[in-house]
């Protein structure tokens, strides 16, 4: 079964205030916005987020605009536990050996 990259990327947009929010939704989906801490996540097309990080880092509101990696990360667990275990026993190994020497 093959991963199909989504089409969609998040930016993580840090704001001055979040007084301004209403204007962010030209860009893209606003999925989420902090006002304690005064930023959002907004979702644009993929093949767009260059231009539209660079429309939006040039608003007087904005402080800086970061890519989200929450698109890339993988939404299945397939093969996770057998890693975690396999580390655990070189971890283990390792310990063994130091009380060795």
């Amino acid at each position: 079964m093959e991963e199909v990259k989504p089409t969609r990327a998040g930016l993580v947009v840090w704001l001055y205030t979040s007084k301004y929010i209403n204007k962010l939704k030209r860009y893209g989906l606003i999925h989420y916005v902090s006002k304690n801490m005064n930023y959002a996540i907004v979702y644009v097309n993929r093949d767009e987020k260059e231009s539209v990080s660079k429309a939006i880092s040039k608003q007087h509101f904005v402080r800086r605009v970061e890519d989200s990696y929450q698109c890339e990360l993988p939404k299945t667990f397939e093969g996770v536990l057998d890693q975690v275990t396999a580390l655990a026993v070189k971890k283990k190994e390792d310990e063994s050996a130091r009380l060795v020497f």
